[in-house]
């Protein structure tokens, strides 16, 4: 039932039945309780942004609902208007906490694919139909996804008829009934779907493994659909203004003419740059008036929200509509740009900008990265033991690091485990490799202290000291003087060479220590061997040397061994 609510002289409608909630601007919505995009859609609204109308399902709500306590469906959609399409997306706590994937076109059926044909055209219509009834099928029925995908020979156009048919078929077939034509209970069955999915054990250990609590709970959004098919300009695409990797400004992301969700990211052809660009045709130059909207909103989300935020949005016969806006994943250097960037301009204190950065962030910030758009062929993992990474060819004697690097070369020394008889070898070395040992292991412990990347404990590495080779369990071999790639922070070895991100200590990581410097009370002193070393922490602004180990000044190239 429809339940009206006085707030001062406003009145809101809302269904406030099972902990079915529609959003608006003073709707009791709340991180806690509905998920980080609901809370984010209402603030979307309260900022005015173009925002399809939505309803909000509870932690509680959907967790009844994976029990078999389903909610008034059909009131549920009555808050949507006469027969209209919805889409179902998630709404976790914390979005690294993952979830089921969206649903769209949900109430599409053959009554309302025949009234599109008229209106949008027939190919528009397919691809609306067949995009909901591929998703339903797998992610609902659990049917075999192979059944449900097509090949065409020219991928920029629309599904043919026969594939929709194809389709419906086999949906028919496999579950020996007709694919469900009545818009409540094709909802119904999505939202009972993706609420035991978040509560099956599968999901559950893997969210616990990103750090979720046993009792996560999940929200759903039901937002009414913006096609983004048919006459005029019709799309959909992303849009953020700062890059992922560096932090710096850039206006980036993807446009793709008739389409839904995040079809943009995914095309290989036909989608638009959204800035002018040399390449190819931009949502700029075509819409002009629509990229300034875009703009604007972007400004707003920054100022009011206080984050950077990637928005995802629909454009409708040359309407803009705001689907959702997530956080920015960034690298570490990115968010100390971004965050010291905020506090600059005001819009966040300096102390906010400082708990904002994880401390560990920092560290690797300090090292070589992988580059995450990369290529990679991983081959072995173990414990990550000292940050940063590394290319170089392999070597398995400390003296045969040495010789590498007087010819210049990068090597990887690995060994079953280091003694100090390594040490001159771990120090020529561009990073190290160990069969066994830990955190605390010697290996680990003069790795980090050089600042040398470093995995240990490979279980799945033998090594053959006699042949100079290695084998994986899966059987891959490598021998001395092939080329591997050592990542020290997540504690992989790929093989080959691959594109790293060199460390980046510019003004923001700078500005960002002077404040800390400022706030803490806490004094730190370096562990500081040699005078170089001595010098490496002065200019990080320690006040002295705690810990000196005199027996490594010794291993100095100019010293006695």
């Amino acid at each position: 039932m429809l339940r009206v609510q006085f707030q001062g002289a406003a009145v809101q409608n809302m269904i406030d039945m099972n902990g079915m909630t529609r959003i608006r601007r003073v709707a009791p919505i709340a991180n806690d309780t509905h998920g980080g995009r609901a809370k984010c859609l209402q603030r979307l609204i309260r900022l005015d942004l173009p925002v399809p109308e939505t309803v909000a399902l509870s932690f509680d709500a959907v967790h009844r609902i994976a029990a078999g306590d389903l909610p008034d469906v059909t009131a549920l959609l009555k808050a949507f208007g006469d027969r209209p399409l919805v889409s179902v997306r998630p709404s976790s706590q914390d979005p690294d906490w993952g979830g089921p994937g969206a649903m769209l076109n949900i109430g599409m059926n053959d009554e309302r694919h025949r009234e599109l044909a008229q209106s949008l055209g027939q190919e528009a219509a397919d691809a609306l139909y067949l995009r909901f009834v591929q998703s339903f099928a797998i992610h609902v029925a659990r049917l075999d996804p192979e059944m449900f995908e097509f090949d065409r020979s020219d991928k920029r156009t629309g599904p043919s008829p026969g594939e929709l048919k194809a389709a419906l078929d086999a949906y028919e077939d496999e579950t020996e009934e007709y694919f469900p034509q009545e818009p409540a209970r094709q909802l119904t069955q999505v939202l009972r779907s993706m609420a035991r999915a978040w509560e099956g054990t599968t999901a559950r250990l893997l969210r616990q493994a990103k750090g979720a609590p046993a009792d996560a709970g999940l929200g759903l959004v039901v937002q009414k659909m913006v096609l983004g098919v048919g006459p005029g300009e019709s799309g959909a695409g992303v849009i953020q203004f700062v890059n992922s990797q560096t932090g710096e400004p850039q206006i980036t992301g993807r446009y793709l003419g008739q389409s839904q969700g995040r079809d943009a990211l995914r095309a290989t052809t036909g989608a638009l740059y959204l800035t002018r660009d040399g390449r190819g045709h931009s949502l700029e130059v075509k819409c002009p008036d629509l990229f300034a909207q875009l703009l604007r909103h972007g400004d707003v989300c920054r100022r009011k929200l206080r984050e950077e935020m990637q928005i995802e949005f629909t454009i409708e016969n040359g309407t803009l509509h705001v689907l959702d806006a997530v956080r920015v994943s960034r690298s570490p250097r990115a968010g100390v740009e971004i965050a010291v960037a905020l506090a600059n301009e005001g819009i966040i204190s300096r102390e906010e900008a400082l708990l904002r950065i994880d401390p560990h962030s920092l560290n690797e910030m300090l090292h070589p990265q992988i580059d995450p758009a990369s290529a990679r062929d991983a081959v072995l993992s173990g414990i990550p033991a000292s940050p940063g990474a590394a290319s170089g060819r392999l070597v398995f004697t400390s003296s045969a690091a040495q010789a590498s690097a007087a010819r210049g070369e990068a090597c990887i020394l690995a060994r079953r485990e280091t003694t100090p008889e390594d040490v001159r070898g771990m120090h020529a070395a561009a990073g190290v490799l160990t069969e066994r040992g830990g955190v605390t292991s010697h290996a680990a412990v003069i790795a980090r202290g050089i600042g040398v990347p470093c995995v240990v404990g490979v279980s799945d590495l033998r090594l053959n000291l006699k042949e100079r080779k290695l084998r994986t369990r899966a059987g891959k071999v490598f021998r001395e003087g092939d080329m591997i790639t050592l990542d020290g922070s997540a504690g992989a070895v790929y093989s080959g060479e691959t594109e790293l991100i060199e460390p980046s200590l510019g003004a923001a990581f700078q500005s960002l220590m002077g404040w800390a410097d400022q706030t803490c009370d806490i004094a730190v002193r370096a562990n500081a061997d040699t005078p170089a070393d001595a010098r490496v922490a002065r200019n990080f602004g320690a006040e002295g040397i705690g810990l000196c180990r005199t027996e490594h000044m010794f291993f100095e190239q100019d010293r006695l061994t």
